[in-house]
């Protein structure tokens, strides 16, 4: 099904810019000069977290507080100040004794809570276990515990039944449970509030950005843009397909895990941001023009996507002297490599030991197979230069193990033990050419606006 009709109506959100209505909506982002508003943000967020899985969590957290507050006033269940006190001077003391800040509030800024939402939580937290002890019969000064506020919640919540929307909510209401409806404007409120203000910021910079690159594309019809879009989503749906880790699972499926269908996906501004940039190189550029880039800027290309060497990393932490968070010293870790070297003769055994000792961390934790080119941003330079003054070029690898071992050397954080695991030759122009194409995109975008450059107005941190 071609997803053009279900594409269309959305371009006009980033055509080039116009006249400005009568009344100006509110701002809530800029960046070069372009201005995002409040409207356009909320319309992403309900796309991306209407159905999302945090979406959901965050609306579930909003209906309990709501619900609570809601029961409280059937029943005329109210929270004591004291009572509340008390609560808020036990947590004050817990925090001084245990030496992580001066003070609760103190505490809360550090850890950015909002002072005013910590009391509220608080007061719903007295409610709901006020509740449930007279729900549940429970005696006063009987502990009510945790699992026991949720189950009375969660029937409670259950009895009164759940009528759930479709985004985007047309009619404003997101969930209705009697005796209470959550509309649009406080689930996108509590939304904002829960969300990460990197990742609202992120929101932004995505919105901004599509309009920017829309605007640098000014003769485009909205057709050629839709057609675009649909073959972006397409070349998305053809890389989850073949990616072995999601064998058996549908591309919808996959998308419905996330909230999303491919309908929605393909008004997500990130999509319209990839098929536009695509466009533009093609346009601009060409195969010709793009290996004219590769010719101009080739140690690039070819350091980065050039020939590459498969390679294991085993790391052991180590300082001139030890302490606290540094075990050995240089000495006691290069004699413990050195021991290692003396048994490891086959690449099963490296992997073994690096899973059970190497302290490297994120794509090189644990001798995971990490591709290596030669201005690879993962290992440290000196090394990655040894690498290939050893193995570079190679039409076969060695067959004997020690040959296939490079150190230990030592850095400034520990010493590093690599295995040459394979090599992957420099690919040929019809393969760089895709690569070129990619980092010339990447440029494009950019060149066109930079997260730093996005201000967020404080109004939409949360």
């Amino acid at each position: 099904m071609s997803l053009a009709p279900l594409i269309l109506p959305l371009i006009a959100l980033f055509q080039p810019l116009q006249a400005p209505s009568v009344e100006e909506p509110a701002i809530c982002a800029a960046g070069r000069g372009t201005e995002l508003t409040e409207l356009e943000l909320d319309e992403l967020l309900i796309l991306r977290h209407g159905r999302s899985p945090r979406g959901r969590e965050i609306l579930q957290h909003l209906l309990e507080g709501r619900m609570v507050d809601a029961i409280a006033a059937e029943r005329d269940v109210r929270v004591r100040e004291e009572e509340l006190k008390a609560r808020v001077d036990t947590l004050e003391e817990q925090v001084k004794r245990s030496g992580e800040a001066e003070s609760l509030e103190a505490y809360l800024k550090a850890s950015g809570v909002d002072q005013v939402m910590f009391y509220e939580y608080m007061r719903l937290a007295v409610l709901q276990e006020q509740l449930t002890r007279l729900s549940v019969g429970i005696p006063e000064g009987t502990n009510v515990t945790g699992e026991q506020q949720r189950a009375w919640l969660e029937g409670e919540i259950a009895e009164r039944g759940v009528t759930e929307e479709e985004p985007p909510f047309q009619r404003g209401v997101v969930l209705t449970c009697p005796p209470i409806q959550i509309k649009t404007p406080e689930f996108l409120a509590h939304l904002r509030s829960q969300l990460p203000p990197e990742e609202l910021k992120e929101a932004c910079y995505h919105l901004l950005l599509a309009k920017r690159v829309r605007g640098r594309l000014p003769d485009l019809s909205p057709a050629e843009i839709a057609r675009a879009i649909e073959a972006e989503v397409a070349r998305r749906r053809s890389e989850a397909e073949a990616d072995p880790s999601y064998a058996g699972v549908s591309f919808e499926r996959l998308l419905a895990s996330q909230g999303l269908t491919p309908a929605s996906l393909a008004k997500d501004p990130s999509v319209l941001i990839a098929a536009l940039s695509g466009l533009y190189v093609d346009r601009v550029y060409g195969e010709d023009g793009l290996r004219a880039a590769y010719n101009t800027d080739r140690d690039y290309f070819d350091g980065n996507y050039g020939e590459a060497l498969g390679v294991r990393v085993l790391f052991l932490r180590a300082a001139r002297f030890t302490n606290d968070f540094i075990p050995r010293t240089f000495d006691k870790a290069e004699a413990d490599m050195q021991q290692m070297l003396s048994v490891l003769e086959s690449e099963e055994e490296f992997l073994a030991v690096s899973q059970a000792r190497s302290e490297a961390q994120g794509e090189l934790a644990k001798g995971a197979l990490h591709w290596m080119p030669k201005l690879d941003k993962q290992v440290r330079s000196d090394l990655v230069a040894a690498a290939f003054d050893r193995w570079g070029g190679l039409t076969e690898l060695p067959e004997d193990p020690k040959q296939r071992l490079l150190g230990p050397t030592r850095t400034p954080k520990g010493c590093v033990l690599l295995w040459l695991s394979s090599r992957r030759p420099a690919p040929a122009w019809e393969l760089m050419v895709q690569q070129v194409r990619q980092d010339m995109r990447r440029r494009f975008v950019e060149d066109t606006l930079k997260p730093s450059e996005v201000t967020i107005s404080q109004g939409k941190q949360g």
